[in-house]
Protein backbone atom coordinates (compact mmCIF):
# COMPACT_ATOMS: atom_id res chain seq x y z
CA UNK A 1 0.00 0.00 0.00
CA UNK A 2 2.65 2.54 1.13
CA UNK A 3 4.91 1.91 -1.99
CA UNK A 4 1.41 2.19 -4.26
CA UNK A 5 0.81 5.96 -2.70
CA UNK A 6 4.13 6.18 -3.37
CA UNK A 7 3.83 6.15 -7.00
CA UNK A 8 0.57 7.85 -6.67
CA UNK A 9 2.05 11.06 -5.75
CA UNK A 10 5.15 11.02 -8.44
CA UNK A 11 2.61 11.04 -10.66
CA UNK A 12 0.84 13.75 -10.04
CA UNK A 13 3.95 15.91 -9.59
CA UNK A 14 4.48 16.74 -12.67
CA UNK A 15 0.55 18.39 -12.15
CA UNK A 16 1.30 19.83 -8.96
CA UNK A 17 4.49 21.24 -9.42
CA UNK A 18 3.42 23.96 -11.86
CA UNK A 19 0.21 25.03 -9.81
CA UNK A 20 3.08 25.79 -6.40
CA UNK A 21 5.23 27.51 -8.62
CA UNK A 22 2.79 30.03 -10.34
CA UNK A 23 0.39 30.72 -6.75
CA UNK A 24 2.71 33.61 -5.36
CA UNK A 25 2.74 34.72 -9.03
CA UNK A 26 -1.09 35.53 -8.89
CA UNK A 27 -2.58 38.65 -8.28
CA UNK A 28 -4.51 38.99 -4.66
CA UNK A 29 -8.48 38.96 -4.98
CA UNK A 30 -10.09 41.65 -2.66
CA UNK A 31 -13.50 39.07 -1.64
CA UNK A 32 -14.98 41.92 -0.30
CA UNK A 33 -15.92 43.35 -3.67
CA UNK A 34 -18.21 42.16 -5.61
CA UNK A 35 -17.30 41.16 -9.33
CA UNK A 36 -18.79 42.88 -12.21
CA UNK A 37 -20.91 40.27 -14.07
CA UNK A 38 -20.12 39.51 -17.81
CA UNK A 39 -22.35 40.69 -20.50
CA UNK A 40 -26.09 38.52 -20.66
CA UNK A 41 -25.29 35.62 -22.95
CA UNK A 42 -27.17 35.83 -26.38
CA UNK A 43 -29.84 33.52 -27.40
CA UNK A 44 -32.50 33.25 -29.86
CA UNK A 45 -36.11 32.50 -29.49
CA UNK A 46 -36.17 29.25 -31.20
CA UNK A 47 -37.23 29.48 -35.08
CA UNK A 48 -40.81 28.21 -35.65
CA UNK A 49 -42.44 27.09 -38.56
CA UNK A 50 -46.33 28.56 -39.12
CA UNK A 51 -48.97 27.13 -41.38
CA UNK A 52 -52.91 27.25 -41.47
CA UNK A 53 -55.31 24.51 -41.99
CA UNK A 54 -58.28 24.89 -44.81
CA UNK A 55 -60.58 25.63 -41.61
CA UNK A 56 -58.66 28.39 -40.37
CA UNK A 57 -56.44 26.77 -37.48
CA UNK A 58 -53.15 27.99 -37.33
CA UNK A 59 -50.38 25.96 -35.84
CA UNK A 60 -46.92 26.94 -34.78
CA UNK A 61 -44.50 24.69 -34.67
CA UNK A 62 -41.08 24.77 -32.70
CA UNK A 63 -38.97 21.48 -32.88
CA UNK A 64 -37.18 20.22 -30.07
CA UNK A 65 -34.98 17.02 -29.97
CA UNK A 66 -33.34 17.42 -26.58
CA UNK A 67 -36.01 14.92 -24.94
CA UNK A 68 -38.61 12.24 -26.85
CA UNK A 69 -41.44 14.60 -25.44
CA UNK A 70 -44.24 17.14 -27.11
CA UNK A 71 -46.43 19.60 -25.88
CA UNK A 72 -49.68 20.86 -27.09
CA UNK A 73 -51.02 23.81 -26.63
CA UNK A 74 -54.41 24.45 -27.85
CA UNK A 75 -55.69 28.39 -27.33
CA UNK A 76 -59.19 29.57 -28.20
CA UNK A 77 -59.37 33.08 -28.44
CA UNK A 78 -61.67 34.24 -26.37
CA UNK A 79 -61.75 33.90 -22.36
CA UNK A 80 -63.66 35.92 -19.58
CA UNK A 81 -64.09 39.07 -21.35
CA UNK A 82 -66.33 37.19 -23.50
CA UNK A 83 -68.93 36.59 -21.05
CA UNK A 84 -69.87 39.70 -19.62
CA UNK A 85 -73.39 38.69 -19.08
CA UNK A 86 -73.01 35.99 -16.59
CA UNK A 87 -69.20 36.49 -15.04
CA UNK A 88 -67.91 32.92 -14.94
CA UNK A 89 -69.17 30.77 -17.51
CA UNK A 90 -65.56 31.18 -19.71
CA UNK A 91 -64.30 29.57 -16.52
CA UNK A 92 -66.85 27.07 -15.74
CA UNK A 93 -66.56 25.98 -19.28
CA UNK A 94 -62.97 25.39 -19.31
CA UNK A 95 -63.19 23.46 -16.23
CA UNK A 96 -65.89 20.95 -18.01
CA UNK A 97 -63.82 20.91 -21.22
CA UNK A 98 -61.60 17.50 -19.75
CA UNK A 99 -65.08 15.97 -17.85
CA UNK A 100 -66.68 14.17 -20.65
CA UNK A 101 -67.54 14.59 -24.16
CA UNK A 102 -70.06 12.89 -26.56
CA UNK A 103 -67.81 9.55 -26.64
CA UNK A 104 -66.03 9.49 -23.22
CA UNK A 105 -67.23 9.85 -19.84
CA UNK A 106 -65.57 11.80 -17.71
CA UNK A 107 -64.03 8.14 -16.36
CA UNK A 108 -63.10 7.18 -19.21
CA UNK A 109 -61.51 10.30 -20.40
CA UNK A 110 -59.38 10.30 -17.37
CA UNK A 111 -58.32 7.13 -17.53
CA UNK A 112 -57.08 7.43 -21.02
CA UNK A 113 -55.19 10.49 -20.30
CA UNK A 114 -54.05 8.61 -17.30
CA UNK A 115 -52.77 5.87 -20.05
CA UNK A 116 -50.53 8.35 -21.52
CA UNK A 117 -48.92 9.48 -18.74
CA UNK A 118 -49.98 12.85 -19.12
CA UNK A 119 -52.81 15.22 -18.50
CA UNK A 120 -54.95 17.62 -20.61
CA UNK A 121 -55.48 20.89 -18.38
CA UNK A 122 -57.66 23.92 -19.06
CA UNK A 123 -57.98 27.38 -18.15
CA UNK A 124 -59.62 30.40 -18.64
CA UNK A 125 -57.83 33.88 -18.78
CA UNK A 126 -59.41 37.35 -19.54
CA UNK A 127 -58.49 37.30 -23.34
CA UNK A 128 -58.53 33.23 -24.30
CA UNK A 129 -58.98 29.32 -22.92
CA UNK A 130 -56.22 27.29 -23.36
CA UNK A 131 -55.51 23.52 -23.44
CA UNK A 132 -52.50 22.32 -22.13
CA UNK A 133 -50.82 18.75 -22.45
CA UNK A 134 -47.43 16.90 -22.84
CA UNK A 135 -46.80 13.31 -23.51
CA UNK A 136 -44.10 11.21 -24.94
CA UNK A 137 -44.05 12.22 -28.57
CA UNK A 138 -44.89 8.09 -29.53
CA UNK A 139 -48.11 8.97 -28.20
CA UNK A 140 -48.74 11.93 -30.40
CA UNK A 141 -51.87 10.52 -31.78
CA UNK A 142 -53.87 9.22 -29.36
CA UNK A 143 -53.02 13.38 -27.16
CA UNK A 144 -54.28 14.69 -30.16
CA UNK A 145 -57.42 12.79 -30.27
CA UNK A 146 -58.32 13.52 -26.88
CA UNK A 147 -57.67 17.16 -27.33
CA UNK A 148 -59.66 17.24 -30.20
CA UNK A 149 -62.70 15.76 -28.59
CA UNK A 150 -62.18 18.11 -25.50
CA UNK A 151 -62.22 20.83 -27.56
CA UNK A 152 -64.56 19.76 -29.75
CA UNK A 153 -66.89 17.28 -27.99
CA UNK A 154 -67.37 18.36 -24.18
CA UNK A 155 -70.93 17.25 -23.19
CA UNK A 156 -71.50 19.84 -19.91
CA UNK A 157 -73.66 17.14 -18.20
CA UNK A 158 -75.36 18.83 -15.07
CA UNK A 159 -73.62 15.97 -12.93
CA UNK A 160 -70.17 17.72 -13.59
CA UNK A 161 -71.94 21.02 -13.84
CA UNK A 162 -73.40 20.93 -10.59
CA UNK A 163 -70.04 19.51 -8.96
CA UNK A 164 -68.46 22.48 -10.91
CA UNK A 165 -70.46 25.37 -9.90
CA UNK A 166 -70.67 24.19 -6.07
CA UNK A 167 -66.70 24.62 -5.42
CA UNK A 168 -66.58 27.60 -7.12
CA UNK A 169 -69.53 29.26 -4.53
CA UNK A 170 -67.31 27.80 -1.83
CA UNK A 171 -64.56 29.57 -3.61
CA UNK A 172 -66.06 32.87 -3.78
CA UNK A 173 -67.31 32.43 -0.44
CA UNK A 174 -63.65 31.92 1.01
CA UNK A 175 -62.41 34.96 -1.01
CA UNK A 176 -64.40 37.35 1.01
CA UNK A 177 -62.05 36.18 4.10
CA UNK A 178 -58.80 36.46 1.89
CA UNK A 179 -57.77 40.14 1.91
CA UNK A 180 -55.62 39.28 -1.21
CA UNK A 181 -58.61 38.23 -3.27
CA UNK A 182 -60.81 41.31 -1.90
CA UNK A 183 -58.43 43.49 -3.16
CA UNK A 184 -57.69 41.92 -6.60
CA UNK A 185 -61.40 42.19 -7.56
CA UNK A 186 -61.74 45.96 -6.28
CA UNK A 187 -58.39 46.97 -8.42
CA UNK A 188 -60.59 45.12 -11.64
CA UNK A 189 -63.65 46.75 -10.71
CA UNK A 190 -62.36 50.27 -10.17
CA UNK A 191 -59.25 50.30 -12.81
CA UNK A 192 -61.60 48.89 -15.68
CA UNK A 193 -65.06 49.90 -14.67
CA UNK A 194 -67.62 49.28 -17.40
CA UNK A 195 -65.34 47.13 -19.53
CA UNK A 196 -65.53 43.53 -19.21
CA UNK A 197 -62.29 42.62 -17.48
CA UNK A 198 -63.75 44.52 -14.64
CA UNK A 199 -66.50 41.76 -14.51
CA UNK A 200 -65.89 39.14 -11.73
CA UNK A 201 -67.93 36.18 -10.91
CA UNK A 202 -70.10 37.00 -7.67
CA UNK A 203 -72.22 34.47 -6.17
CA UNK A 204 -75.56 35.25 -8.21
CA UNK A 205 -73.69 35.51 -11.73
CA UNK A 206 -72.48 31.99 -11.20
CA UNK A 207 -75.94 30.65 -9.73
CA UNK A 208 -77.61 31.73 -12.68
CA UNK A 209 -75.23 29.82 -15.27
CA UNK A 210 -77.21 26.95 -16.56
CA UNK A 211 -76.15 24.22 -19.24
CA UNK A 212 -77.10 26.23 -22.44
CA UNK A 213 -74.87 29.15 -21.26
CA UNK A 214 -71.90 26.64 -21.33
CA UNK A 215 -72.98 25.13 -24.85
CA UNK A 216 -73.77 28.38 -26.24
CA UNK A 217 -70.40 30.15 -25.12
CA UNK A 218 -68.90 26.78 -26.60
CA UNK A 219 -70.52 27.17 -29.94
CA UNK A 220 -70.06 30.42 -30.45
CA UNK A 221 -66.06 30.50 -29.96
CA UNK A 222 -64.94 27.05 -30.03
CA UNK A 223 -64.22 27.67 -33.50
CA UNK A 224 -60.63 26.82 -35.35
CA UNK A 225 -60.81 30.09 -37.33
CA UNK A 226 -60.58 31.53 -33.67
CA UNK A 227 -57.61 29.46 -32.18
CA UNK A 228 -54.02 28.52 -32.52
CA UNK A 229 -52.58 24.97 -31.90
CA UNK A 230 -48.57 25.43 -30.95
CA UNK A 231 -46.41 22.46 -30.54
CA UNK A 232 -43.17 22.09 -29.36
CA UNK A 233 -41.28 18.88 -29.34
CA UNK A 234 -39.34 16.36 -31.01
CA UNK A 235 -41.33 15.60 -34.01
CA UNK A 236 -41.41 17.20 -37.42
CA UNK A 237 -43.92 18.54 -39.51
CA UNK A 238 -44.13 15.85 -41.96
CA UNK A 239 -44.99 13.38 -38.81
CA UNK A 240 -47.54 15.90 -36.78
CA UNK A 241 -49.50 17.49 -39.76
CA UNK A 242 -51.20 14.45 -40.96
CA UNK A 243 -52.18 13.80 -37.30
CA UNK A 244 -53.54 17.29 -36.72
CA UNK A 245 -55.42 16.96 -39.74
CA UNK A 246 -57.05 13.98 -38.62
CA UNK A 247 -58.14 15.40 -35.47
CA UNK A 248 -58.97 18.69 -35.93
CA UNK A 249 -59.53 19.17 -40.07
CA UNK A 250 -63.07 18.49 -40.20
CA UNK A 251 -63.65 21.15 -36.73
CA UNK A 252 -66.46 23.86 -38.53
CA UNK A 253 -65.41 27.29 -38.99
CA UNK A 254 -67.97 30.05 -37.87
CA UNK A 255 -68.38 33.07 -37.81
CA UNK A 256 -67.17 34.78 -34.27
CA UNK A 257 -69.22 37.17 -32.46
CA UNK A 258 -67.26 40.65 -31.91
CA UNK A 259 -66.27 41.93 -28.24
CA UNK A 260 -66.66 45.95 -28.62
CA UNK A 261 -65.66 46.93 -24.90
CA UNK A 262 -65.62 50.28 -23.58
CA UNK A 263 -62.73 52.19 -23.15
CA UNK A 264 -61.43 52.41 -19.26
CA UNK A 265 -62.29 55.67 -18.12
CA UNK A 266 -58.98 57.82 -17.42
CA UNK A 267 -58.06 58.89 -13.61
CA UNK A 268 -58.07 62.31 -12.70
CA UNK A 269 -56.81 63.15 -9.01
CA UNK A 270 -56.50 60.60 -6.35
CA UNK A 271 -59.55 58.49 -4.97
CA UNK A 272 -59.65 56.25 -2.28
CA UNK A 273 -62.11 53.01 -2.41
CA UNK A 274 -61.76 50.82 0.94
CA UNK A 275 -63.48 47.57 1.58
CA UNK A 276 -64.55 47.31 5.28
CA UNK A 277 -62.96 44.00 6.52
CA UNK A 278 -63.72 43.76 10.39
CA UNK A 279 -61.16 42.57 12.69
CA UNK A 280 -58.58 42.75 10.03
CA UNK A 281 -55.39 43.99 12.32
CA UNK A 282 -53.56 44.79 8.83
CA UNK A 283 -54.46 46.52 6.05
CA UNK A 284 -54.02 45.47 2.25
CA UNK A 285 -52.59 48.42 -0.33
CA UNK A 286 -53.06 48.53 -3.75
CA UNK A 287 -51.66 52.29 -5.43
CA UNK A 288 -53.44 50.99 -9.15
CA UNK A 289 -54.31 52.65 -12.39
CA UNK A 290 -54.78 51.94 -15.82
CA UNK A 291 -51.63 50.05 -17.54
CA UNK A 292 -50.76 49.60 -21.39
CA UNK A 293 -52.34 46.93 -24.22
CA UNK A 294 -50.21 43.77 -24.73
CA UNK A 295 -49.55 45.34 -27.83
CA UNK A 296 -47.89 48.42 -26.48
CA UNK A 297 -44.17 49.18 -28.33
CA UNK A 298 -42.56 49.33 -25.52
CA UNK A 299 -43.01 46.61 -23.40
CA UNK A 300 -39.55 45.26 -22.83
CA UNK A 301 -38.72 48.77 -21.52
CA UNK A 302 -41.94 48.42 -19.26
CA UNK A 303 -40.70 45.19 -17.56
CA UNK A 304 -37.73 46.74 -16.76
CA UNK A 305 -39.22 49.46 -14.86
CA UNK A 306 -41.47 47.46 -12.86
CA UNK A 307 -38.59 45.50 -11.85
CA UNK A 308 -36.94 48.73 -10.60
CA UNK A 309 -40.01 49.92 -8.78
CA UNK A 310 -40.92 47.12 -7.06
CA UNK A 311 -40.47 43.43 -9.65
CA UNK A 312 -38.65 41.92 -6.30
CA UNK A 313 -35.95 42.21 -3.42
CA UNK A 314 -34.07 44.72 -4.74
CA UNK A 315 -37.22 46.40 -5.88
CA UNK A 316 -37.62 50.10 -4.65
CA UNK A 317 -40.44 49.64 -2.79
CA UNK A 318 -39.55 46.86 -1.19
CA UNK A 319 -36.49 48.29 0.37
CA UNK A 320 -38.13 51.31 1.35
CA UNK A 321 -40.84 49.59 2.67
CA UNK A 322 -39.39 47.02 4.65
CA UNK A 323 -35.46 47.54 4.93
CA UNK A 324 -35.93 50.86 5.26
CA UNK A 325 -39.42 51.56 7.18
CA UNK A 326 -40.13 47.78 8.31
CA UNK A 327 -44.01 48.26 7.80
CA UNK A 328 -44.30 45.26 5.58
CA UNK A 329 -42.84 41.75 4.76
CA UNK A 330 -42.94 42.70 1.43
CA UNK A 331 -43.98 45.49 -1.27
CA UNK A 332 -44.17 44.98 -5.45
CA UNK A 333 -45.79 46.27 -8.19
CA UNK A 334 -46.77 44.45 -11.68
CA UNK A 335 -48.12 45.98 -15.06
CA UNK A 336 -50.85 43.55 -16.44
CA UNK A 337 -51.51 44.01 -20.40
CA UNK A 338 -53.91 42.36 -21.88
CA UNK A 339 -55.68 42.72 -25.32
CA UNK A 340 -57.65 45.48 -25.24
CA UNK A 341 -56.65 47.12 -21.71
CA UNK A 342 -53.98 46.73 -18.89
CA UNK A 343 -53.48 48.06 -15.62
CA UNK A 344 -50.78 48.47 -12.66
CA UNK A 345 -50.45 48.50 -9.48
CA UNK A 346 -48.51 48.80 -6.39
CA UNK A 347 -49.05 46.48 -3.19
CA UNK A 348 -48.25 46.05 0.23
CA UNK A 349 -49.54 44.58 3.43
CA UNK A 350 -48.87 47.34 6.37
CA UNK A 351 -50.20 47.61 9.95
CA UNK A 352 -53.35 49.69 10.38
CA UNK A 353 -51.35 52.41 11.90
CA UNK A 354 -48.83 52.78 9.47
CA UNK A 355 -51.54 52.34 6.21
CA UNK A 356 -51.34 55.81 5.04
CA UNK A 357 -48.03 56.71 5.74
CA UNK A 358 -47.25 53.30 3.88
CA UNK A 359 -49.16 54.72 0.53
CA UNK A 360 -47.54 57.67 1.01
CA UNK A 361 -44.03 56.04 0.35
CA UNK A 362 -45.75 53.75 -2.15
CA UNK A 363 -46.95 56.97 -4.32
CA UNK A 364 -43.49 58.68 -3.50
CA UNK A 365 -41.33 56.04 -5.15
CA UNK A 366 -43.68 55.88 -8.05
CA UNK A 367 -43.24 59.62 -8.67
CA UNK A 368 -39.70 59.40 -7.88
CA UNK A 369 -39.12 57.40 -10.62
CA UNK A 370 -40.90 59.55 -13.26
CA UNK A 371 -38.92 62.60 -11.69
CA UNK A 372 -35.43 61.54 -12.00
CA UNK A 373 -33.21 59.32 -13.87
CA UNK A 374 -32.34 55.58 -12.03
CA UNK A 375 -28.40 55.77 -11.64
CA UNK A 376 -26.92 53.25 -14.02
CA UNK A 377 -25.62 50.83 -11.19
CA UNK A 378 -28.97 50.05 -9.97
CA UNK A 379 -30.73 49.77 -13.62
CA UNK A 380 -27.88 47.45 -14.58
CA UNK A 381 -29.12 45.10 -12.11
CA UNK A 382 -32.55 45.20 -13.31
CA UNK A 383 -31.60 44.67 -16.72
CA UNK A 384 -29.69 42.06 -16.08
CA UNK A 385 -31.90 40.14 -13.84
CA UNK A 386 -34.96 40.71 -16.58
CA UNK A 387 -32.49 39.62 -19.14
CA UNK A 388 -31.60 36.21 -16.91
CA UNK A 389 -35.18 35.48 -16.32
CA UNK A 390 -36.00 35.52 -20.02
CA UNK A 391 -33.46 33.13 -20.75
CA UNK A 392 -33.92 31.05 -18.52
CA UNK A 393 -37.66 30.62 -19.60
CA UNK A 394 -36.79 29.34 -22.61
CA UNK A 395 -36.40 26.16 -21.81
CA UNK A 396 -39.69 25.94 -20.25
CA UNK A 397 -42.29 24.21 -23.58
CA UNK A 398 -45.14 25.65 -22.30
CA UNK A 399 -43.90 29.06 -22.11
CA UNK A 400 -42.26 28.81 -25.26
CA UNK A 401 -45.86 27.65 -26.80
CA UNK A 402 -47.69 30.77 -25.04
CA UNK A 403 -45.39 33.39 -26.58
CA UNK A 404 -45.87 31.94 -29.91
CA UNK A 405 -48.98 31.87 -29.32
CA UNK A 406 -48.93 35.73 -27.85
CA UNK A 407 -47.73 36.89 -31.32
CA UNK A 408 -51.10 35.82 -32.83
CA UNK A 409 -53.14 36.26 -30.27
CA UNK A 410 -51.90 40.04 -29.30
CA UNK A 411 -50.90 41.51 -32.74
CA UNK A 412 -47.21 41.72 -31.80
CA UNK A 413 -44.36 41.75 -34.13
CA UNK A 414 -43.48 38.63 -35.83
CA UNK A 415 -39.68 39.31 -34.59
CA UNK A 416 -41.23 40.54 -30.93
CA UNK A 417 -39.29 38.17 -28.61
CA UNK A 418 -36.29 37.72 -31.10
CA UNK A 419 -35.37 41.46 -29.89
CA UNK A 420 -36.49 40.63 -26.24
CA UNK A 421 -33.15 40.47 -24.75
CA UNK A 422 -31.92 43.17 -26.45
CA UNK A 423 -34.24 45.25 -25.68
CA UNK A 424 -34.71 45.42 -22.24
CA UNK A 425 -30.24 45.01 -22.55
CA UNK A 426 -30.82 48.64 -24.16
CA UNK A 427 -32.49 50.37 -21.55
CA UNK A 428 -30.72 53.65 -20.10
CA UNK A 429 -31.60 55.73 -17.26
CA UNK A 430 -33.26 58.18 -19.92
CA UNK A 431 -35.18 56.33 -21.60
CA UNK A 432 -36.39 54.16 -18.36
CA UNK A 433 -37.33 57.48 -17.53
CA UNK A 434 -39.22 58.40 -20.25
CA UNK A 435 -41.16 55.21 -19.57
CA UNK A 436 -42.08 55.80 -16.23
CA UNK A 437 -43.53 59.46 -17.45
CA UNK A 438 -46.01 57.49 -20.12
CA UNK A 439 -47.13 54.67 -18.27
CA UNK A 440 -46.82 55.64 -14.09
CA UNK A 441 -48.85 58.79 -12.36
CA UNK A 442 -48.83 59.30 -8.64
CA UNK A 443 -51.35 62.15 -8.83
CA UNK A 444 -53.98 60.79 -11.28
CA UNK A 445 -54.50 57.63 -9.77
CA UNK A 446 -56.66 55.32 -7.51
CA UNK A 447 -56.14 53.65 -3.53
CA UNK A 448 -57.69 50.38 -2.78
CA UNK A 449 -57.70 49.42 1.10
CA UNK A 450 -59.09 46.51 2.44
CA UNK A 451 -58.94 46.61 6.37
CA UNK A 452 -60.70 47.60 8.99
CA UNK A 453 -62.60 50.55 8.22
CA UNK A 454 -62.86 52.46 11.35
CA UNK A 455 -58.84 52.66 12.66
CA UNK A 456 -58.22 53.73 9.02
CA UNK A 457 -60.64 55.51 7.31
CA UNK A 458 -59.79 59.04 8.65
CA UNK A 459 -56.41 58.84 7.80
CA UNK A 460 -56.86 57.96 4.01
CA UNK A 461 -59.71 60.73 3.94
CA UNK A 462 -56.65 63.24 4.06
CA UNK A 463 -55.44 61.60 0.37
CA UNK A 464 -58.61 61.52 -0.93
CA UNK A 465 -62.33 61.14 -0.97
CA UNK A 466 -63.14 57.72 0.51
CA UNK A 467 -65.44 55.35 -1.45
CA UNK A 468 -66.78 52.31 1.15
CA UNK A 469 -67.66 48.54 0.34
CA UNK A 470 -68.65 45.74 1.96
CA UNK A 471 -66.88 42.38 1.44
CA UNK A 472 -69.18 41.90 -1.08
CA UNK A 473 -68.09 44.89 -2.80
CA UNK A 474 -71.08 46.59 -2.65
CA UNK A 475 -70.80 50.08 -1.66
CA UNK A 476 -71.94 51.10 2.16
CA UNK A 477 -73.24 54.95 3.27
Amino acid sequence: MAKFCLSLVLLMEPLLTPLNLHAADRPAVDRSIKPEPGPAPTASFPEYKDITLPNGLRLFLIQDDRRPMVTFRLMVKSGSASDAAKPGTASLTATLLNRGTSTRSAEAFAKETDFLGSRIEASAGPDSISLIATALNKYTANLLGLMSDAARNPSFTEEQLNKARKLTLSSLEAQKQQPGALLSKMVAKVVYGEHPYGNVPTPESVKAIVREDLVGFHGHFFRPNNATLAIVGDITLEQVLPLIEQSFGSWERAEIPALQPKAPSAFKGRTVHLVDRPGSVQSSIAVCRSGPRRSTPDLPEVLVLNATLGGGFSGRLFQNLRETHGWTYGAYSAFDPRRSAGSFEATAETRNEVTAPAIGELLKEIGRLCQEPVPEPELRLQREYNVGNYLLSLEKSERTAQRVQDIDLYGLPADFYKNYARRMSSVTPELLQATAKTHLDSENTCIVVVGEAKDIRSSLEAIGPVTLYDTDLKAKP
